[in-house]
């Protein structure tokens, strides 16, 4: 699923845009999968996101071995809000929800990661404990890389200023994310929201979901609540809902429990950017 990127900073940062190394952005943001070449059977071969997204293959490769592989069920918790860091996992299968308890006790959604995220690599190397709770959206996959091992490997390969660049993008990330919630209605910030789910983590959509008698082809399944949804654009329950059945009116979504069908990314991503829905 390959999308049109927007032409405001904002968004060319989401979709890595912002200059190149080696042939790959240079923040490391991937949003869409990548064809691989007819010597590699034409298999779609899914781009890194995030701290994996700036590493090269031998990197990534070598973080990889030097950790235990896990399984992680749907609804399971990889890591908690407030534990000590002593590991890594890098995400090398399935999508994760990162979010965090506020001092009211209200859990807010933060961020879905997908392959080729480290998490908790941020108490890692700050020793601070974990500031957020990360949670398998479905059956996902980790190599849990030991805390005093990753830092000598990041030393040992000198990939202190591509951690570095990662720290920066995800501070970019969140600088944007705030700027959205005090600028835009209810309406953008959701199909913004949407149009990101959609190109880093959208998947086919089986075929009993449909839309006037069609069957969409084009979507992405995941495991948000409308207020998962609500709490991470900073919108009330009602106004994302509200936002959600007029989508539906035009065409562009359907919703059901735990999964939003995308049938017009194209119209989604205009919503997004301000142009017209018409």
């Amino acid at each position: 699923m390959v999308l049109t990127k927007g032409p405001d900073a904002a968004n060319r940062l989401r979709d890595g845009q912002l200059g190149s190394r080696g042939g790959k952005p240079l923040l490391g943001i991937h949003h869409s999968p990548a064809k691989a070449s007819a010597k590699n059977r034409n298999r779609e071969r899914v781009t890194r996101q995030g701290f994996g997204g700036v590493l090269t293959d031998d990197q990534w490769t070598r973080l990889i071995k030097a950790g235990t592989r896990r399984r992680h069920e749907a609804g399971s918790q990889i890591m908690r809000q407030g534990e000590p860091g002593d590991s890594v996992h890098l995400l090398v299968a399935g999508r994760v929800k990162v979010s965090m308890v506020r001092p009211d006790g209200q859990e807010v959604l933060l961020v879905v990661r997908s392959y080729g995220e480290a998490l908790g690599e941020m108490a890692v190397i700050t020793g601070r404990p974990r500031s957020a709770t990360v949670t398998a959206i479905g059956t996902c996959y980790t190599h849990v890389v030991l805390r005093e091992r990753f830092r000598q490997l990041v030393n040992q390969m000198g990939l202190d200023a591509a951690l570095l660049e990662h720290f920066v993008v995800r501070q970019i990330e969140s600088d944007a994310t705030r700027a959205d919630q005090a600028a835009l209605p209810a309406e953008r910030r959701l199909a913004k929201i949407l149009v990101q789910l959609a190109a880093f983590g959208g998947e086919n959509i089986a075929p009993d979901v449909t839309a006037n008698g069609r069957t969409s082809r084009q979507g992405v399944l995941f495991g948000l609540s409308q207020q998962d949804i609500a709490d991470h654009i900073g919108a009330s329950r009602s106004s994302v809902a509200q936002a959600f059945i007029r989508f539906r009116e035009l065409g562009i979504v359907r919703t059901g429990r735990q999964f939003v069908a995308v049938h017009d990314l194209d119209r989604l991503r205009a919503i997004a950017h301000g142009g017209s829905d018409a």
